[in-house]
Formats: structure tokens, C-alpha cells, sequence
């Protein structure tokens, strides 16, 4: 396929974007469009394939079925965002080996016989073990090995990277941390909270004395292209790298600025009336130096205009 412009030094590219009916995957395939590049969404929601330009694929997880696509699309990059286990309640453990462990590499060897140049898998912070320091998390740190979500996807980053050294692959993972923005499951943090201060209602929350590293959808999005851009481009990126803002932020901080931009009553935010849950970590954050060093800072919003944008975009989507 002949090269397509970009602007000044860059080219299109048609994108294959894997595991895109979820809350990044939607976001990130209006991204690359808005950018000018083409992307090639899949999912396996059947009703989101027919109600939009997204392919549906019944086993996600069927890495010659996408090797097929990508030979028939003239795909040129690929963007895996396939998870198993990102919804708490979800511990089929079989399927999270197969999904996080197994299948990138799968699908990386699938790619790279069907002419894919570039590729860029979304790893996660879970793949850590705890912090033993308050200076971020760093990307050679050590793996978790007692939480079977952030083991296999630490699994899969590991076997992933080997994979893509030994077929020549130009592979990069991002580890994301926590992304926050428009289309969130129902049962995170953000749209919990404004569903219930929308409606006036107390919210028992725990001490939110907890550190965490949040990142707005829209800055994740630019910064996977990037990062894309940059593998394509450049020769010996690649490895892991950090995707986050590189700063702590205490839940309890979080929510109060969400309630802030709301105009809600913050002493409807009740801190303290949960206990902190066994597993729930006291610092999470990364340092991002070798993402900054790759394409700059990718935290570009600010906190309060990233809250805003959310809740105008979600109140539009709520309107009738």
C-alpha cells in the first residue's frame, strides 16, 4: 500500500485496534480517526459491530482470524487492547491466561506474518508488585506474584517482548495506569461518584488516603499514537513504558474535585464509613521518565478541564 501523509515527516496508517468496543478502545479508534489515520476496529459485542464501523470477531481471542484481517486490510500497525480481568468480578482463570498471558504473543507472531510493521499492547500498573518506595513505579521493577490479573498480564508483557525480539517486531507495551474519562464502566470510581452526587445522595467511600495516578482517556489516546508514531518511525523504540501522568493524587482528592466541578455538597463524599479493602494498595504511581524521554509528558489536560470535558460529554450522551 503506498505511503499516505500525515503532515510534515509522518504517514497514515491503517490501524488495527483490538478490543475496541471497551472504554479505551472506543475512545482511542475516534482518536486515530480525528488524526487522520485509519483505523480497523474489532470486538466481539455483535450489537456495536452492527451499529457502527467496527468488525466483529466471535472469539476474540482467534489470532488467525485477525492474522486474515489484517492480510486482507493491508494493515500496517496494530494496537492490542484485548483484556481479560479489568472488571474485578471476572476471575475465570483459564480465559485470563489465555486473553492476558498467551494471546499477545499469539497475536503478534499472527501480525507479523500478515506484513504488520508496528505494534503497541496495553499492559497495566497490576503488573507490579507493591511499592517499596514513594518515587514511582519503574518499568523493570518486579512482577506481582500473588494477584492472578496483574500476573498474567505481567506473563503476557514478558512473553510478548521476547516474542517480538525474536521475529523482529517493533513492539512496545504501555502500562496504563489509571484512566479516567467519558464511557467508563458504571462500576468505577468516576461514574459512581457522579451518579450518586447528581442525585444528592451520600457516598460511603473509605479513608481515599490511597495514592493513585490518573490520567484523562483523551491523553492516553494521543499518547498510544505517539508512542505508535514513534515505533514506526525510529529505530530501537520499544520495551515498556510507563503510560500516566507521573504524579499522586489521593482518591480523596480526586473525588472532591470531581464534586467541585459538579457544585455538589462535598459532605455528601463520607470518607472513612468503608474500610480500606486488603488488596487496596497505598501507593500507586508511576515514574514515567522513559515515556517522557520517548514523546514528552503525557498528562497535557489539566485535572479540572479533564473532570469538566467528562461530565459535559457524559451529560450530552445521557440527553434524550
Amino acid at each position: 500500500m503506498a505511503p499516505r501523509s500525515c503532515g510534515p515527516g509522518r504517514e497514515l496508517m491503517r490501524i488495527l485496534v483490538t478490543g475496541a468496543g471497551g472504554f479505551l478502545g472506543q475512545r482511542l479508534t475516534r482518536h486515530l480517526r480525528a488524526a487522520g489515520h485509519e483505523p480497523v476496529a474489532t470486538t466481539r459485542n455483535r450489537e456495536m459491530a452492527a451499529s457502527g464501523d467496527v468488525h466483529h470477531l466471535a472469539d476474540a481471542l482467534d489470532a488467525g482470524a485477525y492474522g486474515r484481517l489484517i492480510a486482507a486490510q493491508d494493515i500496517e500497525a496494530v494496537v492490542n487492547l484485548v483484556a481479560a480481568g479489568v472488571d474485578p468480578s471476572d476471575r475465570d482463570i483459564p480465559r485470563l491466561v489465555r486473553a492476558n498471558s498467551s494471546f499477545p504473543a499469539e497475536l503478534a507472531v499472527a501480525a507479523k506474518a500478515a506484513g504488520v510493521r508496528s505494534f503497541v499492547h496495553a499492559g497495566s500498573s497490576a503488573e507490579y508488585a507493591p511499592a517499596v518506595r514513594a518515587s514511582g513505579m519503574r518499568e523493570d521493577d518486579a512482577p506481582t506474584r500473588d494477584k492472578i490479573y496483574g500476573a498474567t498480564k505481567a506473563a503476557g508483557s514478558l512473553l510478548l517482548e521476547a516474542t517480538a525480539r525474536e521475529i523482529g517486531l517493533r513492539c512496545a507495551i504501555v502500562r496504563l495506569f489509571n484512566i479516567f474519562g467519558p464511557g467508563e464502566k458504571s462500576y468505577r470510581l468516576f461514574p459512581s461518584l457522579v451518579d450518586r452526587l447528581s442525585r444528592g445522595e451520600e457516598v460511603a467511600l473509605s479513608a481515599g488516603t490511597q495514592m493513585r495516578d490518573f490520567l484523562f482517556v483523551d491523553d492516553a489516546c494521543r499518547a498510544i499514537l505517539e508512542v505508535l508514531v514513534a515505533l514506526d518511525a525510529q529505530p530501537g523504540v520499544g520495551g515498556t513504558y510507563n503510560l500516566a501522568s507521573g504524579k499522586g493524587l489521593a482518591v480523596r482528592d480526586f473525588a472532591l474535585a470531581i464534586a467541585a466541578e459538579m457544585a455538589a455538597d462535598p459532605h455528601l463524599l463520607k470518607f472513612g464509613q468503608l474500610p480500606m479493602r486488603p488488596d487496596d494498595l497505598p501507593y500507586v504511581v508511576a515514574d514515567t521518565s522513559r515515556l517522557d524521554d520517548l514523546i514528552g509528558p503525557a498528562a497535557t489536560t489539566r485535572l479540572a478541564d479533564a473532570i469538566a470535558a467528562t461530565l459535559a460529554e457524559t451529560k450530552r450522551c445521557e440527553a434524550p
